[in-house]
C-alpha cells in the first residue's frame, strides 16, 4: 500500500483540485493524475468526479474518506513515534478552536511550544462548536479547544471556568449596576451570536421563561461588541474575549453567575501522537499560569 496515494486523494478532495494538491505536495500534474488512476485501480472503482467547479468525491469516495483519514492519522502517528525514538520531534498538529481561544491563548502556547519543538507544523482552524465537533468526528484535527466537549465522541479534558458576562452600552442604565439580573434581559433588545457560535448564550437564555427580542445576529464577537457599544442592544459574551479586547461597552457579572467550561479534546489520549501529547502539556501549563497570575478563571 502506497500511503502517499491516499494522502494525495484526500488533499485533492479538500482543495477541489488535482493541480493545487500536486503543487502543495510537490508532485507534477501528470504524477498526481497517475497516482489517482493507480489508486482507483487498486480499490477497484472510481473515487472522484470532475466537475466545472473542480474535483469532488463520488459516493464511494465519500464512504471511504473517514477511513482514509484515519489511516493517514495512524501512519503519521507511526512516523512521529519513530521520530520520537530517534530523538527528532517532527510532525503536524491540526487544531480546531474557538476564535477567542485562537486569538488569545494559542499564540502564547505555540510560542512556548516551538521553542522546544521548532520542526513541528501547526495548523489552526477557527470555528464554532458544531463545526469543531464535526471535524473531530471526521478525524480532521488532532486536538480541539472549546467549550461543550463533554459526552462527545472524543476524550475531554476540562481546563478552566470562563465566566459569561452581560455586555451593555456605556450609557445604558444597567451600566451603573454591579451585576445584571438574568431576568433583566427580557426587557432588552438582544444581539445574538449566529448559530454554531451561540451555544453558551442559548443555554443561558433557555433558563428564562421566554427569550428577549433578538434584534441582530452576528457571527463575529467583535461585531457584537461594537454593536453594543453603539447602543444597538445588549448581549452576553465570555470573559476571555472581553478582558482582552479594548472597548467602551460595559461588561458585568450576571446574577445568578453564568459560566462555561473551556477544555481540550482528542480522539484518544493513549493513541495520540507524541507531538500532540506534548502540545497538550503546553496547553495545560499555559492555562495554569494564566489562572495563577490573574485568578480570572
Amino acid at each position: 500500500m502506497n500511503i502517499r496515494k491516499y494522502e494525495a486523494y484526500v488533499r485533492a478532495v479538500e482543495l477541489g483540485s488535482l493541480s493545487k494538491a500536486a503543487e502543495e505536495l510537490g508532485y507534477t500534474q501528470s504524477g498526481i493524475s497517475h497516482m489517482m488512476q493507480s489508486l482507483e485501480e487498486e480499490v477497484g472503482f472510481p473515487l472522484m468526479v470532475r466537475t466545472p467547479a473542480g474535483i469532488l468525491p463520488n459516493h464511494e469516495g465519500e464512504l471511504l474518506l473517514p477511513i482514509i483519514r484515519q489511516l493517514l492519522n495512524t501512519s503519521e502517528s507511526l512516523e512521529q513515534h519513530i521520530a520520537k525514538i530517534k530523538g527528532a520531534d517532527t510532525g503536524r498538529i491540526r487544531i480546531a478552536a474557538y476564535p477567542s481561544v485562537a486569538t488569545y491563548w494559542l499564540p502564547g502556547i505555540i510560542r512556548n511550544f516551538q521553542k522546544d519543538y521548532p520542526r513541528v507544523e501547526i495548523q489552526i482552524t477557527e470555528m464554532g462548536s458544531g463545526a469543531i465537533e464535526e471535524i473531530m468526528e471526521n478525524r480532521q484535527a488532532e486536538l480541539c479547544i472549546y467549550a461543550g466537549g463533554e459526552k462527545k465522541g472524543f476524550e475531554w479534558i476540562p481546563l478552566c471556568r470562563d465566566r459569561m458576562l452581560a455586555l451593555v452600552p456605556p450609557s445604558h442604565p444597567l451600566a451603573a449596576e454591579t451585576s445584571v439580573p438574568l431576568e433583566a434581559f427580557l426587557k432588552e433588545e438582544f444581539i445574538m451570536p449566529m448559530p454554531d457560535y451561540d451555544g453558551e448564550v442559548r443555554y443561558i437564555l433557555n433558563k428564562l421563561p421566554r427569550w428577549p427580542h433578538v434584534l441582530f445576529s452576528a457571527c463575529s464577537d467583535y461585531a457584537i461588541i461594537n454593536m453594543v457599544t453603539e447602543g444597538l442592544g445588549v448581549s452576553i459574551l465570555s470573559e476571555l474575549l472581553l478582558q482582552n479586547y479594548s472597548h467602551r461597552a460595559v461588561a458585568l457579572p450576571i446574577d445568578p453567575p453564568q459560566e462555561r467550561i473551556l477544555g481540550m479534546g482528542v480522539p484518544q489520549v493513549k493513541t495520540a501522537s507524541p507531538v500532540t501529547r506534548n502540545f497538550m502539556r503546553y496547553v495545560r501549563e499555559y492555562v495554569k499560569d494564566l489562572k495563577n497570575a490573574a485568578g480570572l478563571f
